[in-house]
């Protein structure tokens, strides 16, 4: 019985590191994509104007490569 509670203790702690990461690298992203604003809710990404949310979809599937500034 200890031997499964520790196990699962094991596991809840792996889940949890890998959930944490997650959302470091997307605070990076939006971090990324605060410094390209335009002062009015869209951004200018890889030298096109597109609104937040497309740029924010379009970082999710990789399709930006000129996201720092």
């Amino acid at each position: 019985m200890e031997i499964f509670v520790c196990v699962l203790v094991v596991i809840a702690y792996f889940a949890l590191s890998l959930f944490s990461s997650d959302s470091n690298a997307s605070s990076d992203d939006k971090r990324q994509l605060d410094g390209l604003g335009d002062g009015n809710g869209g951004v200018f990404v890889d030298g096109e104007h597109m609104t937040r949310q497309e740029a924010e979809d379009a970082q999710s599937r990789g399709e930006l490569y000129d996201t720092y500034y």
